[in-house]
């Protein structure tokens, strides 16, 4: 098998993992801890209210999201595929460039 016949392929891999990331989202997903303020709420006793958020940039700008605790791992998860999927476009756009230098 040539190099280039080895870059196609891998292209092609790259693609088809590609293909199978599932839903994504951009920015951070935090668990934060907090207290309402309320005087006789239990967080006043040291077991603070938990909120989950997804922060992320829109034109510049830092934006957050609230999101039900029960979607946290949802989230996380959703979040970590478009990380992997950054990374595979990377990957991706770096055999590209050799396929374009190679003959």
């Amino acid at each position: 098998m040539t190099e280039r016949q080895k870059l196609w392929a891998k292209s092609r891999y790259l693609r088809s993992k590609m293909r199978k990331i599932g839903p994504m989202i951009t920015g951070s997903v935090t668990l934060r801890h907090i207290k309402c303020g309320k005087p006789n709420c239990r967080c006043t006793k040291g077991y603070p209210h938990f909120i989950c958020q997804v922060t992320y940039k829109e034109k510049g700008k830092t934006k957050t999201v609230y999101v039900d605790k029960k979607k946290h791992a949802q989230a996380l998860f959703w979040s970590r595929n478009y990380k992997l999927f950054k990374k595979l476009l990377k990957d991706h756009t770096e055999v590209n460039l050799e396929l374009l230098k190679t003959d």
